[in-house]
């Protein structure tokens, strides 16, 4: 039931008139995707990219990001070398060295 004449001293303007529904939300494709890591494992994900293989050359595996030893040659830093913490420490307070012993681990 409607009213023809409004009581509001605003006239009909603010009441919505019958409107379309909004437009659906887009369907977003999903295909899987099959991923060689460097070493030659592989997974598969799905993704919205239509590409089914990518073959990647830096990962997890080989990216020194996330492999703190392959700046050393695979080998990790040594904290008591003279590159590592200790060695740096050393290094500053060299000029107090007479009484130095008590940096030295004796728990080995």
């Amino acid at each position: 039931q409607s009213r023809n004449v409004s009581s509001s001293p605003y006239g009909r303007a603010h009441v919505w008139k019958n409107r379309r529904n909004k437009l659906p939300n887009p369907i977003v494709p999903i295909f899987p995707q099959k991923v060689i890591l460097s070493d030659g494992s592989t997974f598969t994900h799905y993704t919205t990219s239509p590409k089914s293989k990518i073959r990647l050359t830096r990962d997890l595996t080989n990216n020194p990001t996330w492999n703190y030893g392959m700046n050393k040659g695979g080998m990790f830093e040594d904290e008591e070398g003279s590159s590592g913490r200790m060695g740096r420490f050393r290094r500053k307070f060299e000029e107090f060295a007479d009484n130095m012993d008590w940096i030295v681990d004796e728990s080995d």
